[in-house]
């Protein structure tokens, strides 16, 4: 029954009230975790060759737009993602404010979408809840991904615009998918095409999202329950499908041939099936424990890692509990195919760049295990108070650690210091603090980092290189020029040492015998 009054409408216009509330709460939960990074700069990780030292894209004229969309620019393809850093340009120079700024709120929009997202399966999968129950466990695991620490590496760091602005078009294409799914039809929609336009803005933003197409299928499968026993290969489902397969393929090879220019990917006689198996097993593990337990977080983890079997044994057992879950908890199943396809890409069978794991490559991964949660709150702890008080102080103690992560991004100084904190072993940490310190003109410290990565290079004499320059530039030219002969003496002629050795052995009228390995001077 409905009165002239329009009374009846009154619940709805409730909760729809209701439910854009919440969204705000979420925005304003994410926005204030990541305030610090307002007054972050630029750091020497990417910044400055995507963004500092880069003309290209400041601007949105015809000569940025050409080369946004055919740049292979650091071995990346994303045109969307350089389109919002060139407004950022036009709008704040190269100030790094405004850049930060955009990328907060980006990822406070997809945690709203995130949320109305979460809110829809939770509908699905627990059709009996309450909805106020459902409303909470939508907002603890829009909350728990979006103010996760691990989120931080993508929110704080200028040369991540791509993780967040692909994270809200991924979500996006979900939610469309789903409402496509519900209004059914035996034609697409315009709710399906809009999905299928929102993967291309993924994609255009990070070829990360190319595994779209398998969360869509097993969606179909549950929460959707559109495919499965005796029905596996409907036709119109399947065939929803296609376009997005033939998009992700397209954006794939776009990937490969992005990140061959710059050669950066092992190849397969460089590191063979069992390490790259070793890599996968651990990459599997290591975001699941830091998805529960946040701590010791790097911007660099090298590739020299030690693997257990506990790695293998993690990965073994999930994947045999999700084989033996399927019927009984299917959510379960569908969370961990999702989590394994998701990552796949950045795990060690395709490995990339020299590093082992990337916090940032969870952006998209831990979204399943964040319903999952939300699912578990919507179910068990909605009713309780207590554990009500638990959640708040959950997600509270994770914004905290967010807070104090992305203090850790304001500049390369602190960037690095944290590298070398968390693995005092890692040469690359080592060099990039020195670099770090050499160019805020802190010599003392820089040639303290450039000593520990020659202990930790022995057999390698370019590292005395650095130390000669460290030496040079505090006055110790002599010293600087013994550096330069001991790299001569462990590698001679080597170019870097010839060409300081030569320039400082002019200046302060001197001929060392390690010279004589160098290359003759051209008249």
């Amino acid at each position: 029954m409905t009165s002239a009054t329009g009374a009846p409408a009154a619940p709805a216009r409730a909760s729809r009230l209701g439910r854009g509330l919440l969204a705000l709460l979420i925005a304003l939960a994410t926005i204030a975790t990541f305030l610090p990074a307002l007054s972050n700069g630029f750091v020497g990780w990417d910044d400055t060759m995507s963004l500092v030292d880069n003309p290209h894209y400041r601007g949105l004229g015809w000569a940025q737009l050409k080369w946004m969309f055919t740049t292979f620019h650091m071995g990346l393809y994303m045109p969307l993602s350089w389109l919002t850093l060139g407004l950022d340009s036009l709008v704040w120079g190269i100030n790094p404010l405004g850049y930060h700024l955009t990328s907060v709120l980006l990822h406070a929009a997809t945690a709203i979408a995130f949320y109305f997202l979460g809110l829809r399966l939770l509908q699905l999968a627990l059709p009996s809840a309450a909805e106020r129950d459902l409303r909470l466990g939508a907002v603890a695991a829009a909350l728990f991904w979006a103010v996760h620490p691990l989120r931080v590496e993508s929110v704080a760091w200028a040369s991540e615009r791509r993780d967040v602005l692909s994270g809200l078009f991924y979500v996006s294409a979900v939610i469309a998918y789903l409402e496509a799914a519900a209004a059914g039809g035996r034609r697409p929609g315009r709710w399906y095409w809009a999905s299928v336009g929102l993967f291309v803005g993924a994609l255009l933003s990070k070829s990360i999202t190319v595994t779209l197409p398998v969360a869509l299928l097993v969606l179909d499968v549950y929460p959707l329950r559109r495919l499965g026993p005796g029905r596996w290969l409907d036709r119109r489902v399947c065939l929803e499908k296609l376009p997005f397969l033939a998009l992700a393929a397209t954006a794939a090879v776009l990937a490969f041939v992005a990140n061959s220019h710059i050669g950066n990917r092992a190849s397969w006689q460089e590191l063979g099936f069992l390490p790259r198996l070793v890599l996968t097993a651990h990459g599997l593990a290591f975001y699941m424990l830091k998805t529960l337990l946040p701590l010791n977080l790097s911007p660099f983890y090298p590739l020299d890692l030690h693997v257990t079997w506990m790695h293998f044994g993690f990965v073994i057992g999930a994947t045999v509990l999700a084989v033996m879950l399927a019927r009984p908890w299917p959510a379960f199943t569908a969370v961990w195919i999702v989590y394994v396809a998701t990552l796949l890409p950045v795990l060690g069978f395709f490995q990339n760049g020299p590093q082992a794991a990337a916090d940032r490559y969870t952006y998209l991964g831990s979204m399943g295990w964040s319903l999952l949660a939300g699912a578990a709150v919507a179910w068990r702890w909605a009713g309780s108070s207590v554990l009500r008080a638990l959640l708040v102080l959950w997600l509270c103690g994770l914004a905290w650690l967010s807070w104090q992560q992305t203090e850790v991004w304001r500049d390369s100084i602190t960037l690095w210091t944290q590298a070398v904190r968390v693995n005092s072993q890692s040469r690359a940490a080592h060099f990039n603090l020195a670099a770090a310190y050499e160019h805020a003109g802190h010599y003392a410290e820089a040639l303290a980092e450039y000593e520990e990565v020659r202990r930790l290079s022995p057999r390698q004499p370019r590292w005395y290189v650095p130390i000669g320059r460290m030496y040079e530039r505090v006055g110790a030219e002599q010293t600087a020029l013994a550096m330069y002969a001991r790299a001569l003496a462990g590698d001679p002629g080597l170019p870097e040492a010839c060409e300081a050795a030569r320039r400082l052995a002019d200046r302060l009228k001197v001929s060392p015998p390690e010279l004589a390995t160098c290359p003759t001077r051209r008249s």
